[in-house]
């Protein structure tokens, strides 16, 4: 099973009580273009061809979007539900009120809550392996030892 790296790193915000924890964080490989997507998904045993594949994912986006624009959520079965998220300032009055008032909208995801869902927050970490990268001095004292 593949594992997910994890890069160590230092708060350096001098005015936080934070300051000088060590956290974690994602360390990603790269980000895959639907192209990439679509070839991953056909390698997995499928009898559609990555240009199918990649059809059906351009057809879905377009609709995707078409539907969040017209205030549908969109349950995806396993995954999770996408919604809009508005920000608004406030008016003095509803007659006041208009589209002016709209600061941002973004699309909001909420994880699968099934109990035997893989994305569920406690069986996802639980299904997850990790590896904790070295920081740069860890990286400095390994190559030390390993020139002697």
């Amino acid at each position: 099973m593949a594992k997910l790296r994890i890069k160590k790193y230092v708060n350096q915000v001098k005015n936080s009580k934070m300051f000088g924890k060590w956290y974690g964080r994602v360390n990603y490989n790269e980000t895959l273009s639907t192209d990439d997507l679509c070839r991953h998904i056909s390698k997995h045993g499928t009898i559609y061809t990555s240009d199918v594949v990649k059809g059906v994912i351009e057809r879905f986006v377009l609709c995707f979007e078409e539907l969040l624009h017209e205030g549908y959520k969109i349950k995806l079965d396993g995954l999770g539900t996408f919604s809009l998220k508005m920000s608004t300032w406030g008016a003095e009055s509803a007659e006041e009120f208009g589209v002016q008032n709209i600061k941002h909208l973004q699309v909001k995801f909420n994880g699968d809550k099934k109990k035997f869902s893989e994305y569920a927050s406690p069986t996802f970490m639980k299904n997850a392996r990790f590896e904790i990268e070295p920081d740069a001095s860890e990286k400095e004292k390994e190559q030390g030892e390993n020139e002697d």
